[in-house]
């Protein structure tokens, strides 16, 4: 008898999580960011190796893009130049001709003994055919 209680108050708690965490509040930045170096200063080098983790180490450079015509170009041809290894990370990877652009270079570069590691956001990639992944897999 005590079973259907225990039942509903779990239910109401998982349904009450949930609901909570669909109701998100709307974030507003309290002040504005400053921009203090241009890329091109040594120092944006310096603090966005802090932000990062990762120090950007000598040899690389920083390009600032702002869309995907402008961005997907030099990607791919860094990935088709890897020659050691390809760490891709992307939070929003979606079928289409430059899904699989980008797939058939990192496969590409794979079977030439490249080390490829590719790390994809679960729910940036509801768009992304399975097809896709198989092919990054075989």
């Amino acid at each position: 008898m005590l079973w259907p209680i225990v039942v509903t108050f779990v239910v109401t708690l998982l349904l009450f999580v949930v609901a909570i965490n669909l109701d998100t509040p709307e974030k507003k930045l309290n002040r504005k960011i400053e921009h203090r170096y241009t890329i091109s200063d040594p120092q944006f080098q310096r603090e966005m190796s802090v932000l990062m983790g990762p120090s950007i180490v000598p040899g690389n450079h920083v390009t600032g893009y702002q869309n995907g015509v402008e961005i997907f170009p030099p990607m791919l041809d860094a990935i088709r130049r890897a020659q050691k290894s390809i760490t891709f990370e992307t939070y929003i990877y979606w079928s289409g001709e430059v899904g699989q652009m980008f797939t058939d270079a990192l496969v590409e570069r794979a079977k030439t003994g490249v080390a490829v590691h590719v790390t994809i956001d679960w729910v940036g990639s509801f768009k992304m055919e399975q097809s896709l992944l198989d092919q990054m897999e075989s």
